[in-house]
């Protein structure tokens, strides 16, 4: 196998990308339109194709949020299909990362690994990188699953984005009171209206109908965003945030039970979250969720 690098320029490269990507993460999926969006907002993010006689048989990623651009090891990502495993192709996207990143005066680089894939956490091992943070991975089966009575709103509503236009600057200040209290790149994700709502709402995916909002006298103290793939069969819940005068006091409960009913009133099969914070992954468990595998933070020397 003769392995050549290549940066993927235009959409059409942007699609292949993806496609080999999704290959490897089905339940992570990336969408083009969505990473154009990404591509144009971080002018320093890199989307690496490896090609073998011009089939695609990996990809990588070097991202640019800020927090990549201020850490001393950069989020990067390097997806290899099974079948190509083995040949040399995820060595070779790392090198060109390294190098990219080393141009750029970092120290290391920062990967995810998937708890079940144990040809990639024994491969980023043997590579000198260690685990420093995990993501539970939870699922709810709507089929069989009885949704409960909606939860008490005490002093508060529960809407939907989709009705509530308006509301959008309010969610915003949510977010910008509360992201800085999260790890890693979605801490600096709210900045400003305009990162916000690239991060947030200019996903394709993102479902304005089953993202609701908490509002208490015309304000926003807590929201839950939803994202559907998989032809819609699949939702993800993608933010659950909630104003601290506000916790303990079941708004985080009433969104995502609101979210869980209105998912399946709308034929999604099945629901799964990565949980961001025991408190987080509690919630969740309350209401059914099952932990099914984990998505590992490994940072390591560049390559």
């Amino acid at each position: 196998m003769t392995i050549e690098i290549k940066a993927a320029s235009g959409y059409a490269d942007l699609e292949r990308w993806v496609e080999t990507r999704n290959e490897v993460a089905p339940d992570d999926p990336d969408d083009p339109a969505m990473m154009a969006l990404v591509r144009a907002s971080e002018l320093g993010h890199v989307n690496l194709l490896a090609l073998d006689d011009g089939e695609v048989v990996g990809t990588g990623l070097l991202a640019a949020d800020p927090n990549s651009l201020e850490s001393s090891h950069p989020y990067v990502e390097v997806m290899v299909p099974a079948r190509y495993r083995g040949r040399g192709v995820g060595t070779a996207l790392l090198r060109e990362l390294s190098d990219k990143a080393r141009g750029l005066s970092k120290e290391g680089l920062h990967l995810e690994a998937r708890a079940d894939d144990t040809y990639s956490l024994a491969y980023l091992e043997r590579r000198g990188f260690v685990e420093f943070g995990r993501l539970p991975k939870l699922v709810l089966e709507l089929a069989d699953h009885e949704v409960p009575e909606p939860a008490t709103t005490d002093g508060f509503e529960i809407t939907w984005l989709a009705d509530r236009h308006d509301l959008v600057a309010s969610a915003h200040a949510v977010a910008a009171q509360t992201y800085p209290e999260l790890e890693g790149s979605i801490a600096k994700q709210a900045v400003t209206l305009h990162e916000w709502q690239v991060y947030e709402l200019g996903d394709p995916r993102l479902a304005f109908e089953l993202t609701a909002l908490a509002v208490v006298a015309g304000e926003v103290i807590g929201y839950a965003t939803l994202l559907r793939f998989d032809g819609g069969s699949l939702g993800e819940h993608r933010m659950t945030t909630v104003l601290p005068a506000w916790r303990r006091r079941g708004v985080g409960t009433a969104l995502t039970q609101a979210q869980v009913a209105a998912a399946k009133q709308a034929s999604v099969e099945t629901l799964q979250v990565w949980a961001r914070s025991d408190a987080h992954q509690l919630l969740f468990e309350k209401l059914g969720f099952r932990a099914k595998t984990a998505s590992i933070d490994f940072r390591g020397p560049l390559q």
